[in-house]
């Protein structure tokens, strides 16, 4: 079907609108498109309303745009280096929290052992 590239936005709307004539079926389409523009602006505004204490939704956006680009920089590689080595530091002040502990029992043992230990002399 060959149709002229004049006749090809009314092919559109008759068969949008069949059965009304074409100027009812532009002026339906128009308020359509409308109707459309203004439910997405009021739905933009809502959003950026309830974004409003960040600075609005454009503001919000490039935030995301900035935390993402700086968490480019960081490599999963570099992240789990990290990890361990936070691990094994814990896993060393562990073991120093243990073997002082055991130290502090020890102390305690001998103390109770020798009723006079400060009186050797």
């Amino acid at each position: 079907m060959n149709i002229p590239a004049e006749s090809r936005g009314l092919v559109a709307l008759q068969l949008h609108c069949r059965g009304s004539p074409p100027e009812e079926c532009v002026h339906e389409i128009g308020d359509s498109v409308r109707d459309r523009i203004e439910r997405v602006l009021t739905s933009y505004e809502e959003m950026d309303r309830r974004f409003t204490a960040a600075g609005g939704l454009a503001s919000l956006l490039n935030l995301y745009e900035q935390v993402r680009r700086e968490l480019e920089r960081v490599s999963f590689e570099e992240l789990d280096r990290m990890t361990q080595e936070i691990k094994t530091v814990i896993e060393a002040l562990l073991k120093m929290d243990y073997e002082l502990r055991k130290v502090h029992n020890l102390k305690l043992a001998f103390e109770a052992r020798t009723p006079g230990a400060g009186s050797l002399g």
